[in-house]
């Protein structure tokens, strides 16, 4: 089990099938994606990102989280990477482009 959190830092190569797990992000790609998520959006890091009764995870909490590789930032790293298989699964061929701006 703990190999397995060590290899989070790593690229993992996507397993084959349905229900497989998707490729994860590297830090590097999940943090990029975070600040993108701010220059699009135009979040303000003060913003809740979760709340889960007294936790509360704001927007400015996730970089540090991924950088130190806590157990929020693990389960951060799962959640992007994910989301990006989603919504390239949803974009139509050819107007890639026009999801980004």
């Amino acid at each position: 089990m703990l190999d397995d959190l060590h290899q989070l830092d790593e690229e993992v190569p996507a397993p084959e099938g349905e229900d497989a797990e998707p490729r994860l992000l590297t830090k590097e790609e999940a943090i990029n994606e975070v600040n993108r998520w701010f220059e699009q959006y135009r979040i303000d890091p003060n913003q809740i990102f979760a709340r889960s009764g007294e936790l509360i995870v704001r927007y400015g909490d996730l970089i540090h989280h991924l950088e130190q590789g806590t157990e929020d930032g693990r389960l951060l790293l799962r959640a992007i990477s994910r989301g990006r298989v989603i919504r390239q699964q949803r974009l139509v061929p050819g107007l890639e482009e026009n999801h980004r701006k």
